[in-house]
């Protein structure tokens, strides 16, 4: 009982006073964030070298003298994985025809060509990325070479569409609006 008189009349009395109050805070402020480095200090993040070569690399540059070591790092050039894949488990396939425009026929002699065309499926974009037909096309790929002079080449990659040429002619490949 007589603690909690104690704990009530200094707790009165720094609130009492404003300065002495905002002194107080402040010094708990800064010692809370001290407290906080000590725990991150304490606990530093773990790291793992996969590579004996890096390891080497690494042990050669701590041990020297040079407090700017260098560490090689190699990235991929290109992903090593389809971003397109979508697990059939968490999205599972639901069999329903697709609004994309057909390619209206205009005779200019190659029919093959535009069968081929209207036979395309464009299924996703990404970036310079585009699915089309469940294969993955960079800019600058050939689409397909089905019976034709001249092969089915991806040119462009816009938002929705894409841009595919024969030759000099060009074709657009859409996916259907989301708004739809």
């Amino acid at each position: 009982m007589k603690f909690k008189r104690r704990m009530k009349r200094a707790w009165l009395q720094m609130t009492n006073d404003r300065k002495q109050f905002g002194v107080f805070c402040g010094l708990l402020l800064v010692g809370l964030l001290l407290w906080a480095r000590i725990i991150v200090i304490a606990r530093p993040p773990r790291t793992a070298i996969a590579d004996e070569t890096v390891a080497t690399t690494i042990a050669s540059n701590i041990a020297s003298d040079n407090h700017k070591a260098t560490f090689p790092i190699w990235l991929d050039h290109e992903p090593n994985r389809n971003p397109f894949h979508v697990s059939n488990e968490a999205f599972p396939v639901e069999t329903q025809s697709t609004d994309n425009v057909t390619v209206q026929a205009v005779n200019n002699g190659n029919d093959a060509e535009q069968q081929a065309i209207s036979a395309l499926q464009l299924e996703a974009i990404m970036g310079d990325l585009a699915m089309i037909d469940g294969r993955v096309i960079h800019v600058g790929d050939v689409v397909s070479t089905t019976s034709m002079t001249d092969p089915l080449t991806l040119v462009k990659v816009n938002r929705r569409s894409v841009i595919i040429s024969a030759g000099d002619r060009r074709y657009e490949l859409t996916i259907a609006s989301p708004h739809r």
